[in-house]
């Protein structure tokens, strides 16, 4: 039996005159897995079909958002929606799925919930939700011919290590040369464009969308948003020749980015923890009163969703999550001595923890 057939018949049911709402996760795996869920659908047919960026922070909004459109079906896509019960409260006379690869485990009443999990693969956070989306559609359509989106999201949401034969099938089909720095493939460019783009403005989803889903790869290293991308590429090595503290033997490492000029402190830990793959990057970068905190650690010796969950659990209006090498969090700016100390702390008990089960 096909894994995705219990999941197939949502899909299957839409009509023609059905509408469809899609809710993604704006960054390098959620804009592509939209990109591809359209590409899918207009495939077959349905093309009565609209989406809204989800905004973690507005939940409420985003349900009156998808709301206005009045659809038949709504579809999260790189959001655990499932585990908003006031946003899933909003949406019951919907027919609603989530293709999501965050581990989670809970439900909510006849919701369709398609994850890694659920389909016998045991990594969740390498099965980033563009190629989620790419196989489970690929069983109603053919959409090799727009594989090299999904590679897109697999390197910004750096799943190469597990999905390397895929991408060289990838990179042979459509002619792209293969780097030792993934981020320096086509591909690797393009996930750092959309990255970009929505980073310094989530207001510009609408054109990375659109950028993906009209656009051949070589049109979109020479658009408006890949120019914007050359300006926060020259921040992001500004800030790479800046110094980091080191804790636990150089195991850990905290670099704090004060006010930025773009955000850019996701690509800085994902350039770091890539070239030093044994060592775990803590990103903090000021925005004002606020803090965005990006981490990163490629072999996993402490997982970095344990880790910055342990470290903000104190705090008033802190929150954090994400997968073992790649996770986020955000808290106040007056917190940041003591959370720097509980990153120190808590690496310290999660290493001594894992090298000894």
């Amino acid at each position: 039996m096909n894994k995705f057939d219990k999941y197939l018949e949502f899909v299957r049911e839409i009509k023609p005159s059905d509408k469809v709402v899609l809710c993604f996760d704006q960054d390098g795996d959620g804009i592509p897995a939209t990109v591809l869920m359209l590409k899918a659908f207009q495939r077959l047919k349905i093309n009565n079909v609209h989406w809204v960026p989800f905004i973690r922070n507005d939940r409420m909004h985003v349900a009156e958002e998808i709301l206005a459109w009045n659809p038949t079906h709504v579809i999260f896509l790189d959001v655990a929606a499932e585990i908003y019960d006031a946003l899933m409260g909003k949406l019951v006379s919907k027919k609603v799925m989530v293709i999501d690869h965050h581990e989670t485990h809970k439900s909510f009443e006849g919701v369709t919930v398609l994850k890694p999990q659920n389909i016998g693969f045991e990594e969740s956070n390498q099965y980033c939700t563009a190629k989620l989306v790419y196989d489970y559609m690929s069983n109603l359509v053919d959409l090799e011919d727009v594989s090299w989106i999904t590679a897109v999201g697999i390197i910004s949401d750096m799943g190469q290590r597990t999905w390397t034969e895929f991408l060289r099938a990838v990179f042979e089909k459509h002619n792209f040369d293969m780097k030792e720095d993934w981020y320096e493939t086509v591909p690797g460019k393009i996930a750092q464009i959309m990255n970009s783009a929505t980073s310094v403005n989530p207001m510009r989803s609408d054109e990375a969308i659109a950028l993906l889903l009209n656009s051949l790869p070589k049109e979109i290293l020479r658009s408006p948003l890949a120019d914007l991308n050359s300006d926060i590429n020259a921040e992001i090595s500004k800030w790479m020749k800046e110094p980091i503290e080191s804790f636990h033997e150089g195991l850990l490492n905290i670099q704090v980015i004060d006010n930025p000029s773009y955000s850019v402190g996701g690509v800085v830990s994902n350039k770091r923890s890539t070239a030093e793959r044994e060592k775990a990057f803590i990103v903090i970068t000021v925005f004002g009163d606020k803090l965005k905190v990006s981490a990163r650690s490629q072999e996993f010796k402490v997982p970095m969703n344990d880790l910055l969950k342990k470290s903000v659990e104190e705090f008033d209006n802190a929150n954090a999550g994400g997968h073992d090498p790649a996770s986020g969090a955000s808290l106040p700016r007056e917190n940041l001595d003591e959370f720097k100390k509980n990153l120190v702390k808590f690496f310290g008990e999660l290493l001594q923890l894992n090298s000894t089960s």
